[in-house]
């Protein structure tokens, strides 16, 4: 059976480790994809960008090409097990916030649930101060609070569009804590138990 729990955090939230982590508690039948890895990955082999940061510069037309193509490859993939989708429901770019899952995107995945991973904003920076490997579009806890909110609306517009319910995480204080909340929603929710 298809079970898409899709998990979106702002850049530097946290997400990405969050679910590594809850991945590795939940079991064989689970399956962790990364959308933006997924976008990178067709990206490079078509020759227009080089990194991930790379991607937020594309055309607009270019990102929705890729955004459909990767919702097609999750869809795939979600044939066989559970899928933990990470990815952004408000996206930076050069253009501005953007979509993460367009509505032809959000049909392909066809989500039946939607978490977001959050922390407080002023710990947000904290977070990006400390990596050295990436850029953020945006700077400054207002951004970081105001991406908060967006991808807090393409939840709830998704939610009222599919009738997925959203769901929260914290991320303030141990990766291990939030780990567990996350894959505690995803298992309870999974049809086989």
């Amino acid at each position: 059976m298809r079970d898409v729990t899709v998990v979106s955090g702002v850049p530097g939230v946290g997400a990405s480790e969050v679910c590594q982590t809850a991945r590795a508690q939940l079991g064989e039948g689970y399956r962790l994809l990364n959308f933006g890895d997924v976008m990178l990955e067709r990206a490079v082999t078509r020759g227009t960008v080089q990194s991930r940061d790379d991607l937020a510069t594309l055309p607009q037309r270019e990102l929705r090409l890729l955004q459909r193509r990767a919702g097609e490859y999750v869809a795939s993939v979600a044939e066989g097990p559970s899928v933990v989708l990470n990815t952004h429901l408000a996206v930076a770019t050069a253009h501005g916030f953007l979509p993460g899952l367009p509505p032809a995107v959000r049909a392909d995945v066809d989500p039946a649930r939607y978490v977001l991973v959050e922390a407080d904003p002023a710990t947000i920076g904290e977070r990006r101060e400390q990596v050295q490997y990436r850029e953020y579009r945006e700077q400054g806890t207002r951004a970081i609070d105001v991406h908060q909110d967006l991808n807090r609306a393409a939840a709830m517009y998704h939610a009222a569009e599919t009738g997925a319910p959203v769901r929260l995480v914290e991320n303030e204080g141990a990766v291990s804590d939030a780990a567990e909340d996350l894959a505690a929603i995803v298992s309870q929710a999974d049809p086989s138990r």
